[in-house]
């Protein structure tokens, strides 16, 4: 199926463009032929975001390159097709689900008919989804939207979550859902040509739209806010959500020298496909908390799924994930421009006396006047984190750092970042430390860790799930301790092949928390899990203070070579999920900081020209842009405080921009995979190039739902076919 065929009722577009191509690159080379998917945002797609979801999965599946192929299993990365999650910059994480695809068409006047078995597990429940779609003819003019019927249905656990269909006939375009999991969104659209048409869509506890287009413009109106825009991609923003990585010199696809690849576990006598990598292993329909933390894991098979290969592996699990952090090194003048968090009482120290407190300030380096500013202050709550700005900026006095180390995050440069103090005021060359990261397998080394700073215990967790969405996971008074601390108010753990375990209630106990069902409904822990503070190989002294401290005060150390965290819940990358091929464990690459210089336009804002880093987490995993938000109601750039402010990048890489793959040294060029187009806002119809546009209501369908699981169904696709082959498509990239 095209989604295209969907572009004019909810734009929803997709088109396939190539960027400009060194000359080098063979025509034939990956670079040059990989798809390039583009769609349109609006606040209208907001209302039928599981059937966007849908599409998605669709075009993941290669399901047009498959004809005739026969029964099939394509892996589909579902954090890529949640718009939510696709949001969360370097997330890196991956969440595969398995489907079974038969697409087949028995001559050029019959239609093609599609049917999907679609496995997956959503918090911890078992998600099936069934699809049955039937294409007959492409759009054209006298058909703008083509002919085709797709039918769908989701199980949760047995029971309906969601049921829908979108239909397109000749002139018009109709779509339904319903179901308790669903937005019960409806929509119609009625269409004079390929470019012009009126339509309605609504959905539950949402607006209801009625929008026009034209060749030029399109308008939309929900009874308060009637915008107008224009259609012109030229005038529009775009967004990248999804980078090709390439070797610069013939066009082939670069990915890690140790990547994730497809697996199959056979647990009881059932499959399941899974995919494993860095961030961890997942099976869809497989739950991997029901299963015991053990090494291995009991009458667990698992079986290399990459083409032509058949190794066997074990499966072992602990229910937390250890991460050591190593210190690499660059300058101050490398920071120049990029926002980075401090947690420090500013109190006296800026030109600001308004701001005092120990807060999240975003801090920058300012190359030009040799300074630190205070830009903004970030707040967080269980819905992520958002950047307050302070306007005018706060500069920073002189001296005010001359003896006290700067610890902070920062996006652009993986996450920790340290300033050691230099004893006079900071200039360009002065040095700044950050660190790059790798797993620690349980058993792989034995650790005694020392944490001041958030540091949870066996006996704070088994509160904390006791308690509700306020109490706190963190023991000995350690959640809003940060540098220095009465050497009571320490933990000390041991890391062994149990996995994290301390040992204050008497006994060694492990530090876990794994179960959803353990978390307290609505806290802000229950979706990325518990995560430590930074955790320390040496003891915890009062040498590591600086300046005069009380007697018995102990402080982390400022500027460590390497420390640790910790991190505990849910979700597989919260977890130590590793496979073994007899005695050895099977080696997976951490990410990579790739270095990349802004190109010096105004197109890029305050980035122009300023070096960052860049995370790179395989073929089709570039992070790493700094993000700011957009107001969807009329695409604006707004403070994410802003009500309903939606994430995006802040700017995008252009298509052909070159940089460097660290290990092996490799020469790099990048190219969109998935890209979003916001159309430039020309402000209220009333006074705009829509004034002339009329917005009549179109009745949108109330039913007529089927369910492709069902025999009894007109649109019945069978039982699952049994496939044993290697998966044929992954994430859209059909495998040799």
């Amino acid at each position: 199926m095209n989604s295209q065929w969907l572009s004019r009722a909810a734009l929803v577009a997709t088109s396939f463009i190539c960027g400009a191509v060194q000359a080098a690159i063979p025509s034939s080379a990956p670079y040059v032929t990989d798809p390039q998917n583009e769609y349109v945002q609006d606040r209208t797609s907001d209302s039928i975001s599981s059937l966007n979801m849908v599409l998605c999965i669709l075009g993941a599946m290669d399901a047009g390159a498959m004809v005739n192929a026969g029964p099939y299993i394509a892996l589909v990365d579902m954090n890529k097709c949640d718009s939510k999650k696709a949001s969360a910059a370097g997330a890196g994480a991956t969440n595969y689900a398995t489907a079974v695809l038969d697409v087949a068409r028995v001559s050029d006047a019959e239609p093609m008919i599609g049917k999907v078995w679609l496995s997956m597990t959503e918090e911890g429940n078992a998600l099936d989804v069934f699809i049955h779609l039937s294409a007959t003819a492409s759009p054209s003019d006298g058909q703008p939207y083509g002919l085709f019927r797709l039918d769908y249905l989701g199980k949760k656990s047995g029971a309906t979550a969601f049921n829908g269909f979108i239909d397109s006939q000749a002139s018009s375009i109709s779509q339904y859902e319903t179901g308790g999991n669903s937005s019960n969104s409806a929509m119609a659209l009625s269409a004079t040509s390929t470019t012009a048409g009126t339509g309605t869509i609504s959905a539950v506890g949402g607006p209801t739209f009625n929008f026009a287009y034209d060749a030029g413009f399109f308008r939309r109106s929900d009874g308060t806010n009637d915008q107008c825009f224009d259609r012109s991609k030229a005038n529009a923003e775009r967004s990248v959500w999804q980078y090709g990585t390439y070797n610069a010199n013939d066009g082939t696809r670069v990915d890690l020298a140790n990547p994730g690849f497809p697996i199959v576990a056979t647990l009881q006598g059932v499959s399941y496909f899974g995919f494993a990598n860095y961030w961890g292993i997942n099976f869809q329909g497989l739950d991997l908390n029901t299963l015991p933390d053990a090494q291995p894991v009991p009458g667990l098979a698992i079986t290399d799924k990459r083409s032509g290969n058949t190794t066997g592996y074990s499966l072992s699990k602990v229910g937390g994930k250890l991460t050591q952090w190593t210190q690499q090194s660059t300058t101050l003048d490398s920071l120049n421009k990029i926002p980075f968090t401090i947690i420090i009482d500013l109190a006296g120290l800026t030109d600001n006396a308004t701001l005092s407190g120990f807060q999240n300030w975003q801090a920058q380096w300012d190359s030009a006047t040799q300074s630190f500013v205070i830009a903004g202050t970030q707040q967080c709550s269980q819905s992520g984190c958002v950047t307050l700005p302070i306007s005018p900026v706060a500069h920073v006095a002189l001296h005010a750092f001359d003896n006290q180390p700067i610890s902070g995050w920062a996006d652009s440069y993986g996450g920790n970042i340290n300033i050691p103090p230099t004893g006079v005021p900071h200039i360009t060359a002065d040095p700044v430390n950050f660190y790059t990261q790798s797993t620690v397998i349980p058993g792989s080394i034995a650790l005694a860790l020392n944490c001041l700073s958030q540091c949870p215990t066996a006996a704070s967790l088994a509160a904390f799930a006791a308690g509700n969405a306020q109490t706190t996971p963190y023991g000995n008074g350690t959640e809003h301790q940060w540098f220095n601390a009465p050497a009571a108010n320490t933990v000390s753990y041991s890391f062994d092949a149990g996995g994290l375990e301390d040992s204050s209630g008497g006994t060694a106990a492990p530090v876990v928390l794994e179960q959803a069902s353990q978390y307290p409904q609505g806290s802000m822990y229950a979706q990325n899990g518990i995560h430590s503070g930074r955790l320390f190989d040496a003891p915890l002294t009062n040498g590591n203070c600086a300046g005069a401290v009380p007697v018995g005060t102990v402080c982390e150390p400022s500027n460590p070579l390497t420390y640790y965290t910790w991190a505990t819940g849910p979700q597989q990358w919260s977890q130590s999920l590793w496979l073994t091929d007899g005695t050895s464990v099977v080696a997976f690459d951490a990410p990579q900081n790739i270095a990349y210089t802004v190109p010096n336009d105004p197109a890029y804002g305050s980035y122009a020209g300023v070096p960052i880093l860049l995370q790179f987490n395989g073929f089709g995993n570039l992070y790493g842009i700094p993000g700011s938000c957009v107001d969807p109601v009329n695409n604006a750039k707004v403070t994410c405080d802003s009500p309903n402010a939606r994430y995006v990048p802040q700017f995008s890489l252009p298509d052909g921009a070159t940089m460097t793959l660290p290990s092996p040294s490799t020469p790099l060029i990048v190219r969109a995979l998935s890209a979003e187009i916001r159309l430039k806002d020309l402000g209220p119809s009333a006074s705009s190039p829509c004034a002339a546009m009329t917005l009549s209501t179109v009745t949108p369908p109330s039913g007529g739902t089927h369910d492709p699981s069902d025999p009894a169904d007109v649109q019945y696709i069978g039982v699952e076919p049994s496939v044993t082959a290697s998966p044929k498509v992954i994430d859209g990239v059909i495998q040799p």
